[in-house]
């Protein structure tokens, strides 16, 4: 018994503070994409341009004939500038980035949106890749306090709540899980109490 209690709370934690964590860094990100409208720009230049491929393998699904694995394609930019004689490299093009791109999303270059479907899932990755080819010169977006912090494309994107809103789920999970196991353990002492009277 106690070792599944310490179990039971080690999870508890894990979700709590794993939830507060992704909550701050996405609470940050929010911030950081409003103020980047404000930031200054520098002249820079694409030195990588590519597709990064992910593959995930479903251990069952209700489909049938549904395919086991699942590729999903990231655009891969690497972007090299220089602030105030110092040379920096990033990869973000924007905060709430472009991401793994799989079946039925959309997604937005430089304005415009593209939707995709699961055959198109490569081809879409491609066409940000294709925007920000190999040797582009490009326009660079730095944090003033702290250069290393930047961007391609500023502003704000409805994708940077998506580490608060895990971080609020995961908090929520697990202080439901605590209540539960509080109010289970409350009801254990009363039914020994109310036993023990008689």
């Amino acid at each position: 018994m106690p070792m599944k209690k310490f179990l039971l709370w080690s999870f508890i934690l894990f979700l709590i503070v794993g939830g507060l964590a992704a909550s701050f860094y996405g609470w940050r990100n929010v911030s950081r994409s409003l103020a980047s409208t404000d930031w200054p720009s520098v002249d820079g230049k694409i030195i990588e341009s590519g597709v990064e491929e992910e593959r995930t393998r479903h251990s069952g699904s209700a489909k049938k004939n549904a395919p086991l694995n699942q590729k999903t394609y990231r655009p891969k930019i690497t972007y090299s500038y220089k602030v105030d004689e110092q040379e920096y490299t990033g990869s973000r093009i924007a905060y709430g980035d472009h991401g793994f791109i799989g079946k039925s999303k959309k997604i937005t270059i430089n304005g415009v949106t593209y939707r995709n479907s699961n055959f198109e899932a490569k081809a879409a990755a491609q066409k940000i890749a294709k925007h920000y080819h190999n040797g582009k010169k490009i326009s660079v977006f730095y944090m003033p306090d702290n250069p290393s912090e930047c961007l391609l494309e500023p502003g704000f994107s409805y994708k940077v709540f998506a580490w608060p809103l895990v971080g609020f789920v995961m908090i929520g999970i697990g202080g439901f899980i605590a209540w539960l196991a509080l109010s289970c353990a409350r009801n254990k002492e009363s039914n020994k109490e109310n036993h023990g009277e008689f």
